[in-house]
């Protein structure tokens, strides 16, 4: 028995020559490739960067989920869109404007 077990193994041809190097692929080629992948479609998958994040939190925060009609929830996001508000400043300034 030899190693592991498996009797003599199995003979490996010799290479006589080394491997022969690849063609340098022109830049013009890839650029073509790129936008006929375009053309049809394809689209980039490579990672976007990422982003830096946020400011810090200068007091605690908290979740709140509402479901409600899809009409209610687009009017809040649109008066919040309209005036540059993230959801929470909208309902901020609705509360606000109730006192």
């Amino acid at each position: 028995m030899t190693k592991y077990g498996f009797g003599s193994g199995i003979e490996l041809p010799t290479t006589t020559a080394p491997a022969k190097p690849k063609p340098k692929i022109e830049t013009k080629n890839i650029e073509k490739a790129i936008q006929a992948g375009s053309e049809l479609g394809f689209v980039s998958r490579e990672p976007t960067t990422r982003l830096k994040p946020g400011p810090k939190r200068k007091e605690p925060q908290d979740k709140v989920s509402i479901p409600g009609p899809k009409r209610v929830t687009d009017e809040f996001r649109a008066y919040c869109r309209s005036r540059g508000l993230t959801l929470w400043e909208g309902l901020e300034s609705l509360l606000q404007s109730q006192k």
